[in-house]
């Protein structure tokens, strides 16, 4: 979608609806699937504090530095590290995630999206890396 038709067509319509929803006392989960990058300055127009937004496959360098005190944010381990990789590779994943995205609080680790078709080897490491490293203090 082109930026003017998002603008247009698109954004207006989640705004209302999102701030309706928090008006309405409710935490909205959005998902925003795919690289969504471009738009993040879009999510500042969202009720500070009152949002928990799921990334896909944005930068999430950029989603963190972009968001930082305003919105929750989670997501962004690859599926495809859950489905083929070492419990290793996702444990490395999930520090190198963690260091980025969860500085200052405003994180949730969590897989970018469908998990069907992942090694239970590797969801174990997710959860249990998380737990052991993954502590606000």
């Amino acid at each position: 979608m082109s930026p003017k038709a998002f603008e247009t067509f698109y954004w207006p319509y989640v705004l209302k609806l999102t701030t309706d929803l928090v008006q309405a006392g409710l935490t909205p989960y959005l998902f925003f699937e795919g690289d969504y990058t471009s738009r993040l300055k879009h999510l500042l127009d969202l009720p500070k504090g009152k949002v928990l937004a799921h990334f896909d496959s944005s930068d999430i360098v950029k989603v963190k530095n972009t968001l930082r005190g305003h919105t929750c944010i989670m997501g962004n381990v690859p599926s495809s590290k859950l489905q083929v990789g070492s419990p290793e590779e996702v444990k490395d994943y999930c520090r190198k995630l963690i260091d980025i995205a969860a500085q200052d609080g405003g994180f949730i680790l969590s897989p970018r999206g469908s998990i069907d078709e992942a090694k239970p080897e590797n969801l174990r490491a997710m959860v249990d890396f998380t737990r052991e490293y993954g502590k606000y203090s």
